[in-house]
């Protein structure tokens, strides 16, 4: 249970997230995204409930946890400092720092190490507290909106990144409302929306449940339906010939599609997933 400036944010809210999976959560603005990261951050305490990390409750701030994860926020307020120096100040307190992985991430991202923070654009700054936050090697890395800011070949060049930093015994959850952003590294996907967990599943599940047809019309009976350019889109329940084939071919799982049906279809989308099986 969270309540923010008398509004409840959360309240009854309960979902855990695997390690080494890469997890997108979606929703929209202000449908609670930063703070449920806040508060796994230990920034924030809920009011009611817990939340447990490794046995770890994250808001009594243990740097033993500390150690293990880390979070980037939406907005960065920079010192006035070379980034640099930055890295080499903030680093010696996480026993995983590689200054030479901070160097080539750097270098990807086209980052002056040398530059003060403060003279670099939002962009530029964006850049190289997600190069340092990889350079951390955290086993939990939470990133709150990392695309935004980034031009399109730097955000090419992040979606590279998280999928080589991800792995077994690294979790990295990060939020975001451009669904596109993330669609090609995420393997499991969890929409939040008015503070209620609409859906939490691997992509592998999701395609085991459910398919996607594009088509002329809405096709009767889909779980639900929208236009785009050139027809519909439908998600429908997955069924199998008696080879264990399904009886028509899919898409690949479309994260927007995915997304407007848990937000705006019947309110029960992630349920009639969950179940469709």
């Amino acid at each position: 249970m969270f309540s923010y400036g008398g509004r409840c944010v959360y309240d009854g809210l309960s979902t855990y997230f695997e390690t080494g999976a890469v997890y997108g959560l979606l929703g929209k603005n202000g449908a609670g995204k930063t703070t449920l990261l806040r508060l796994i951050a230990g920034l924030t305490e809920c009011s009611g409930g817990k939340i447990d990390i490794d046995g770890e409750i994250p808001s009594k701030r243990r740097p033993e946890l500390l150690d293990r994860l880390y979070f980037v926020p939406e907005t960065f307020s920079a010192p006035d400092i070379p980034v640099i120096d930055y890295a080499t100040n903030i680093g010696m307190f996480y026993s995983g720092y590689d200054a030479d992985a901070f160097d080539r991430y750097l270098k990807e991202f086209e980052v002056d190490p040398h530059q003060r923070f403060r003279r670099l654009s939002f962009g530029q700054r964006k850049k190289a507290i997600i190069a340092f936050a990889l350079s951390l090697n955290t086993s939990l890395l939470l990133l709150d909106e990392p695309g935004n800011g980034l031009d399109i070949p730097s955000k090419l060049t992040l979606r590279r990144m998280l999928s080589e930093y991800s792995g077994p015994g690294r979790t990295v959850i990060l939020s975001t409302h451009q669904v596109r952003d993330v669609e090609d590294i995420v393997d499991h996907i969890a929409v939040i929306d008015r503070g209620r967990l609409l859906l939490n599943m691997s992509t592998e599940d999701i395609g085991r449940r459910i398919m996607f047809m594009t088509s002329d019309c809405a096709i009767h009976g889909a779980l639900f339906s929208e236009r785009v350019t050139g027809g519909f889109v439908n998600i429908l329940r997955k069924s199998m010939d008696d080879d264990g084939e399904p009886t028509r071919k899919s898409r690949k799982i479309d994260m927007e599609i995915l997304f407007n049906a848990c937000v705006n279809g019947n309110g029960n989308f992630g349920k009639e997933v969950e179940y469709a099986l």
